[in-house]
């Protein structure tokens, strides 16, 4: 197919298609004439995937060039959460002044569940920071769940892997390791939300801020 074949088959303006181009995001195509080239479906795919990882992914151009360079390498291993870095919620993290309770806390739960993250991975960094600002919040009944909340963690993780073993081959493989991890995340969100709303058999009642006063008509 030709470059406006592809716009059609793929729902991206050829300007933008272009813009991918010299970007680096998308393969060229195969030239047929000096000002011409054969586009396929696995570029059709490869559009979709950019699209993906731009919105609702929220990954910058260049985390994006990054990923499917190495996509397109065989022979190149890769951390996804490396590459994607950069995603909705991303960033440095705050410097770790924890509570040595809470990393305690921490430490003790990877143990119980079994789980061979290192104490000093980004990860683990991650958990024991938002349990100290849920602490510092006074939501303490939130980190009194932990055990629950990482039950269903673990069991997510599992089904994460059978999918990606699914998958009939290596290529298909890293996409699958990299979409999920970078959608993932948001997909669970909206998950939980909709949980919530099938869950209410009744509206919350309304909150009331003590000391304030009647509501005006």
């Amino acid at each position: 197919m030709r470059i406006a074949e592809l716009s059609r088959a793929s729902g991206v303006s050829t300007a933008t298609i272009k813009y991918y181009l010299r970007e680096g995001l998308l393969p060229s195509g195969l030239l047929t004439s000096s000002n011409q080239a054969h586009y396929t479906e696995d570029h059709v795919h490869r559009l979709r995937l950019i699209r993906a990882l731009l919105d609702p992914g929220g990954l910058t151009i260049s985390r994006i060039r990054s990923i499917v360079t190495a996509l397109d390498d065989p022979d190149r291993t890769f951390d996804p959460e490396e590459l994607t870095a950069g995603g909705p919620g991303a960033g440095p993290l705050a410097p770790l002044a924890a509570d040595p309770r809470t990393i305690a806390t921490v430490r003790s739960l990877t143990e119980r569940q079994g789980w061979k993250a290192p104490v000093d991975g980004p990860e683990f960094a991650r958990v024991v920071e938002l349990l100290d600002v849920l602490c510092e919040l006074g939501q303490e009944r939130f980190v009194a769940r932990l055990d629950d909340y990482a039950e269903a963690a673990g069991r997510i993780a599992a089904v994460d892997e059978e999918v990606l073993r699914s998958c009939e081959d290596a290529p298909g493989r890293a996409e699958g390791l990299v979409v999920g991890t970078v959608l993932g995340d948001s997909l669970l969100s909206a998950l939980r939300r909709l949980a919530r709303t099938g869950r209410s058999a009744a509206p919350a009642p309304p909150f009331v801020v003590s000391g304030a006063g009647e509501t005006r008509s």
